[in-house]
């Protein structure tokens, strides 16, 4: 099977094409000032799909998540019929916050204020001294404010606007990638969150090019092709943008050969390679590593591997899901990353980290962001940034954009000077724009 991914309607090839054709300027101020912070809380992020829960965290009716984003707050559950419903996490009464937890499982929700009761799907189903309304019971005439909410590929999805386009048009070309992969047959088993010290679009500034991979994550190169003349890059009409990088490829930056090392020994002894094969041939181990997934990945218990294409059998597929999602695909693990605006200072962010796996039929053991782990679902975990670590590669990226917002505040950063191979980081700046200035 081949890689038919460059035929598919949408896509932008190569590092010197645009989506959209006025650039926007990249300057310090997108990232330290309110005012642009306010813009982008009032004409994006209410816009646009999020992500708000993962699945598995909500398996059962009553089960509900909450997701802050920025000053919103929104409320998740799971409904009787096995759907899920999203609302504001607000009392209709007097404006009262009506969960205070970041998840757990309800038979009611009733609003600490004035003691209101309310159903899974929203209805207000009791309250104090109902005869005393002028305006009539609250019961079945009141409910909490609901929005559009879809789940789809194990992830729980709202938007804010009751008018939006449907999820599928929103996600366009990624929904086709995300079908060939099996996600909502996986579990989270890693889930760590932080406050960080930069704005939320460094980090995505970040995840939308490869230039800094050799100086940020040298480690990465003895198993992931990082020339960015071998990588392929898709930029989408709807925001979205992909990169496919080539692994059990060392990178060919250098065009030396290269050597076996321990990460490909360890693939190829997984996969029941002779390391004896490859010997003065190691450019091969790509190749073989995927007809010998493809040969033996059902009976392992991923029969996902029929609909893949054969590179993803291999490499990393990473997506950016416009605004703020990073979500990045291998054959049985996958990764989100995100990373979302402080309530009130445009310094600071929420940072989160999941990692979900697939298990094989011979082992109930996985490999989450830190190492091997049990195949079950994570406890939610807030850590300190600095003091805990939320893993190797990602440590480095928060580390990298904290030094960026210190630049960001300087007289002497003038704006972005971009290599072709930054046009997502391009692209993502100008979405931005087409939003704040009421253009998408």
């Amino acid at each position: 099977m081949t890689d038919a991914s460059s035929e598919r309607a949408g896509a932008v090839s190569g590092s010197a094409n645009r989506v959209y054709p006025e650039d926007a300027v990249i300057s310090g101020q997108r990232y330290t000032s309110r005012e642009f912070m306010e813009l982008e809380m009032e004409r994006l992020w209410p816009r646009v799909w999020n992500i708000g829960a993962w699945g598995g965290e909500m398996p059962q009716p009553g089960d509900f998540v909450t997701h802050q984003l920025g000053r919103e707050s929104i409320l998740m559950v799971r409904q009787a019929d096995g759907g899920v419903k999203a609302f504001h996490n607000v009392c209709p009464h007097r404006g009262n916050r009506l969960v205070y937890a970041d998840h757990g499982s309800v038979d009611r929700f009733t609003c600490t204020y004035h003691g209101w009761e309310f159903e899974h799907g929203g209805a207000v189903v009791h309250v104090q001294d109902a005869e005393d309304f002028p305006q009539g019971n609250p019961c079945g005439k009141l409910t909490l404010s609901e929005i559009p909410c879809e789940e789809w590929a194990g992830f729980i999805w709202y938007n804010m606007d009751v008018n939006c386009f449907p999820l599928s048009g929103f996600l366009g070309e990624v929904k086709d990638y995300f079908e060939m992969h099996d996600p909502a047959a996986a579990k989270r088993v890693y889930y760590k969150v932080c406050e960080v010290d930069f704005n939320w679009k460094a980090l995505h500034d970040n995840f939308c090019e490869s230039y800094h991979l050799p100086a940020t994550h040298p480690e990465i190169s003895d198993y992931f092709d990082d020339d960015y003349k071998n990588t392929d890059f898709e930029l989408y009409e709807t925001g979205h943008n992909l990169m496919k990088m080539k692994g059990a490829l060392p990178s060919l930056r250098d065009s030396r050969p290269f050597e076996l090392n321990d990460k490909l020994r360890a693939d190829m002894q997984a996969w029941g390679l002779s390391e004896s094969e490859f010997a003065g041939r190691a450019h091969a181990i790509r190749g073989a590593l995927q007809a010998q997934k493809r040969k033996l990945g059902p009976a392992r218990g991923f029969g996902h591997v029929a609909t893949l294409p054969d590179a993803w059998l291999t490499d990393a597929f990473h997506f950016n899901i416009f605004p703020g999602a990073s979500i990045t695909f291998q054959l049985d693990v996958f990764t989100l990353q995100r990373c979302e605006p402080h309530p009130t200072d445009p310094n600071k962010s929420t940072y989160e980290h999941w990692g979900m796996a697939l298990k094989s039929n011979d082992s109930d053991m996985v490999f989450g962001p830190e190492g091997p782990v049990e195949w079950r679902e994570a406890e939610r975990r807030v850590v300190k940034y600095g003091e805990e670590t939320l893993s190797a590669v990602a440590d480095q990226d928060l580390e990298r954009a904290t030094g960026q917002q210190l630049g960001f505040q300087s007289r002497g950063f003038k704006g972005a000077y971009l290599s072709g191979q930054e046009n997502r980081v391009q692209q993502f700046h100008n979405f931005i724009d087409r939003y704040v200035n009421n253009e998408g």
